[in-house]
């Protein structure tokens, strides 16, 4: 019972607040939101072979799905969200689920945010938005990680692996930097 009215709460709250928030705000900055179903959230953490341990980056990390999914697989999962209601949320639903401990979201422009400590970084984003990341990528990110784009790729980047079961945008791209 006590789930159901936490849901139904936070269902109203979050249509209250969008309807406060301007529905494609977060465009400009990288991506509208569109949540990823349950299957593809784990075909993406299967990809992403994380190891207890990791350091995972989710790069416009919406309602934290990816983020908590990979903090349930042992590993320190920081989101970068730039819209603070989706921030709000992900983070109730990070303490709610008793993650505090190895997910965090950060409130930052993901253009701002240092990823030189990542292993995994995923990314459903446009493919505008990641042909703007590619120098950010190739300067900061450590040799051996993984990068996973979600229905847009890396231009220059040969993919390890391309998986056609993503979202209904595209294909799930896995990337090595060698």
């Amino acid at each position: 019972m006590i789930e159901w009215v936490v849901g139904m709460v936070l269902g109203v709250a979050y249509v209250v607040i969008r309807l406060a928030y301007r529905r494609n705000e977060t465009t400009k900055f990288g991506a509208p939101f569109v949540p990823l179903e349950p299957k593809v959230v784990n075909r993406v953490m299967e990809m992403a072979a994380i190891i207890p341990g990791e350091i995972f980056y989710d790069l416009g990390s919406g309602d934290g799905r990816l983020v908590i999914a990979a903090a349930l697989l042992g590993a320190r999962a920081y989101g970068v969200e730039i819209d603070p209601f989706r921030v709000w949320y992900s983070r109730l639903w990070i303490k709610l689920l008793g993650l505090s401990q190895r997910a965090a979201i950060i409130h930052k422009n993901f253009f701002e945010v240092d990823l030189s400590k990542a292993d995994v970084v995923t990314m459903y984003l446009l493919q505008t938005t990641n042909d703007q990341l590619l120098a950010k990528l190739k300067q900061e990110i450590k040799k051996g990680a993984r990068l996973v784009g979600i229905a847009f790729h890396l231009k220059g980047w040969r993919p390890v692996m391309v998986d056609p079961q993503g979202p209904i945008y595209g294909p799930l791209y896995l990337y090595k930097k060698t």
